[in-house]
């Protein structure tokens, strides 16, 4: 009987050799599952053809080289040495052993598919939960808007109203039409009863701002004769307290009613609480108060304060309803600004 010999294959390869290449050609020629020409390449020893001639282990060597491969040609032994060197090279891959591979392999496609649809579920359910409470979120922002609106439109109407009946008024006040005779003797009639009650009122007020202006100014004389009595000075009387009363009067009336006063008391408060301490000076001590020398000082400067607030004349402010029935429109505008980005906003969330 003539010898046979066998290929041996120990996962080397050529050094410009492609490995992947390598595989898929050798499952190829060996017709075997891809899978099971990668376990070849592990660095274990197998024999990849069996019981061939010297002249086909010869062109299986070649063709085995060509791809890359690096083998070497043994001389076939017996069946027992062969399974206990080379186990995996005698095992017969059938196609029953490629069937369970097969289906092996589409048992863990399966399981690898469900898990994947499970993730893909609930990536699922998670998006439509957000998209859920996102169109919630913006429907009650779009009511609260709506009420707004209606808010902002019943005061915005309500200014107008106003005026526009305020401008009707002045408007009808400025107007005179088909005036006869009998209408001017009723105004000439109407001119004295206004004329009659100004000059009542006028009366009336002036008495009653004289007795205010003679209240402040007997409260600052009591303070300023208590002053000048402890410190030896003339009193107010001696200095001519009518026309003193005129002239601080005339000072008082430059700026807000009685804030001179209130300054000038306040001033004669303080004196009358230092006078034990000047009473202890001489006449001709600098440091003594002359309580005339402190009351011109500060009517002086009073005046100078005043003079220099009518140098800055306040601007005139526009009518506030003017301007309150600007900010409505704008508000307006900005409300229904907000309704239509929420509504194509919800729009576009129905649509995806």
């Amino acid at each position: 009987m003539s010898a046979t010999f066998k290929i041996i294959f120990n996962g080397q390869l050529q050094q410009h050799a492609d490995i992947s290449l390598v595989q898929k050609q050798l499952s190829q020629f060996l017709n075997i599952p891809h899978t099971i020409a990668i376990k070849l390449f592990d660095g274990k020893s197998y024999a990849l053809k069996k019981d061939l001639t010297s002249i086909e282990a010869v062109k299986t060597e070649s063709s085995l080289k060509k791809m890359g491969l690096i083998t070497r040609v043994e001389l076939h032994q017996s069946t027992a040495l062969t399974a206990k060197q080379y186990p995996l090279a005698l095992k017969t891959f059938t196609k029953h052993d490629g069937a369970e591979e097969h289906k092996a392999s589409n048992s863990k496609r399966t399981l690898l598919q469900k898990k994947t649809n499970s993730i893909q579920t609930i990536i699922t359910r998670y998006k439509n939960d957000k998209v859920r409470l996102q169109r919630s979120s913006l429907k009650s922002l779009l009511y609260l808007c709506y009420i707004a609106l209606l808010v902002m439109t019943i005061t915005g109407l309500t200014i107008s109203y106003n005026l526009l009946s305020n401008t009707m008024s002045e408007s009808q006040s400025n107007t005179l039409t088909g005036l006869t005779y009998q209408d001017y003797k009723q105004y000439i009639t109407e001119q004295k009863a206004v004329s009659n009650q100004q000059k009542t009122n006028l009366s009336a007020n002036n008495n009653a701002q004289q007795s205010q202006d003679s209240e402040q100014f007997n409260r600052f004389s009591l303070l300023i004769n208590s002053y000048a009595d402890s410190v030896k000075q003339p009193n107010i009387e001696k200095m001519g307290g009518e026309k003193l009363n005129l002239r601080l009067q005339e000072i008082d009336d430059l700026g807000e009613k009685n804030a001179f006063w209130l300054q000038l008391i306040n001033l004669a408060k303080s004196l009358n609480n230092d006078a034990h301490t000047m009473s202890t000076l001489n006449n001709t001590d600098p440091n003594k108060v002359q309580w005339i020398n402190a009351v011109d000082w500060i009517s002086q400067r009073y005046i100078r304060q005043q003079q220099n607030g009518n140098a800055h004349p306040k601007v005139n402010q526009p009518n506030n309803a003017v301007i309150n029935l600007t900010l409505s429109i704008s508000v307006l505008s900005l409300l229904i600004l907000m309704i239509i980005v929420i509504k194509m906003k919800l729009r576009t969330i129905k649509e995806t």
